[in-house]
């Protein structure tokens, strides 16, 4: 008797829950794994199934529509942190085609996004995006800066702030915060490229609080930390290790060893004391293609495992140590094969 009301308590409980949140996927969902009876057998096959599943990882960061992406565009970050996890957890399985006997390539199951604001019926008020703060309070650009239709770099410009244009700020998510466009609407804009109006110095709704705004905190000390990178790329210095200021987000900094002044480099992750930090992506454009570099930057220098994907179709991957490739890097082929090369101090070392 107490597991039947048990149950009929959970089936009553179950809407209810859905109703304050619900998990989203992306468009290929988990990725599932392989089973061999025999290994020794099929090696080849399970090497190569490997190598498809870390590539369906790397592919399965966007829903299965544009709509969805641009309806629920907090969980597109998400979704490429898990891809890279999901691209390690295959790589740590490869080990398993290499045994004698049968053979379980495990799957990943860590995609999930969990949006908590309430469903709402076809016709009633569109969903929040995930991980939105309510804020109101005016602010001012700092520098001339995009607007952006999302919180992030991955999301379409709809048009540009001049210095001193004052806005009104309507929410907070992470580094970025919502604003309302001037032609209505709503847009992004880099939190520290925003600074409280200087000819009001605090918003009067927020008088009888001595706490600053922590955003103009951290576009103060942005700007003052910028200022003492040594030294800054200018463009005599083609080929030179010097700190590149982004063009997205501006006023932000990272090292690059190899400096090129044709080149153009946006950020898609957080950007701390003017300087560029954590996961994200590096994209560097020329008139001719593109190149992103996915990993994680720490104190503005690339640091740990990177994914190069060059518009070729070629791929590498490898450690960077302090800005610098170290270490086995592997290279992907178009055509499928794989070669590896070491590298000391970022040099190409003969194994």
């Amino acid at each position: 008797m107490l597991r039947f009301w048990t149950a009929c308590l959970a089936l009553i409980l179950a809407p209810l829950a859905a109703a304050d949140s619900k998990e989203l996927k992306p468009k290929f969902g988990d990725i599932g794994g392989v089973f061999y009876t025999e290994v020794s057998e099929d090696r080849e096959a399970c090497r190569q199934a490997i190598g498809n599943k870390i590539a369906l990882c790397r592919q399965n960061t966007s829903f299965v529509s544009n709509t969805l992406d641009r309806k629920y565009p907090g969980c597109l970050p998400i979704f490429r942190q898990q891809a890279e996890i999901c691209a390690a957890h295959f790589r740590r399985e490869a080990v398993n085609c290499e045994i004698q006997g049968s053979a379980r390539i495990a799957d990943f199951t860590g995609f999930s996004c969990e949006v908590t604001a309430t469903v709402v019926e076809e016709g009633g008020e569109p969903e929040r995006t995930p991980g939105i703060a309510p804020a109101d309070r005016p602010m001012q650009a700092r520098t001339r800066t995009n607007m952006r239709s999302g919180p992030g770099t991955d999301h379409a410009k709809v048009g540009l702030l001049e210095a001193g244009e004052e806005v009104r700020v309507t929410g907070e998510a992470g580094e970025w915060l919502r604003i309302e466009a001037s032609g209505g609407g709503t847009a992004f804009v880099y939190g520290s490229l925003l600074v409280e109006p200087a000819s009001k110095g605090s918003d009067p709704a927020r008088q009888g609080s001595d706490a600053p705004s922590k955003v103009s905190d951290a576009a103060s000390k942005g700007s003052d930390a910028a200022a003492t990178l040594s030294p800054k790329c200018v463009k005599e210095g083609e080929n030179a290790g010097c700190w590149v200021e982004l063009a997205d987000p501006l006023g932000c900094y990272f090292w690059f060893n190899y400096f090129t002044p044709t080149l153009s480099w946006s950020w898609s992750g957080a950007c701390r004391d003017g300087v560029a930090e954590g996961r994200g992506t590096l994209a560097m454009t020329w008139s001719g293609g593109s190149t992103e570099f996915t990993g994680a930057l720490d104190e503005g220098k690339l640091h740990g495992h990177w994914v190069i994907r060059y518009d070729t179709g070629k791929v590498d991957e490898g450690p960077y140590v302090n800005g610098r490739r170290e270490g086995l890097w592997i290279r992907h082929h178009i055509g499928g094969d794989v070669s590896e090369n070491m590298y000391e101090d970022d040099r190409r070392i003969d194994p």
